[in-house]
């Protein structure tokens, strides 16, 4: 049933949407971003976060003994 509604939903916010982004997207050729915004730097780290994060969990399971060769 969802998928029926999904593809006229789809046909009316594209047409909307990528002039938006578009106009959004650019910039006037007299004003320059201004500074450091931290984006990309943001992205790196949460992008080296998660795997560390799930690193440390797993060894937490593993101390507390849910990740055992035994199976019971």
């Amino acid at each position: 049933m969802r998928r029926r509604y999904l593809a006229p939903l789809i046909a009316l916010v594209l047409p909307l949407l990528l002039p938006a982004v578009t106009w959004a997207a650019t910039t006037p050729a007299n004003e320059k971003p201004a500074g450091h915004d931290w984006t990309l730097d943001g992205i790196f780290v949460v992008a080296l976060g998660i795997p560390l994060i799930l690193t440390i969990l797993t060894l937490v399971d593993i101390a507390v003994g849910k990740h055992t060769s035994k199976h019971e």
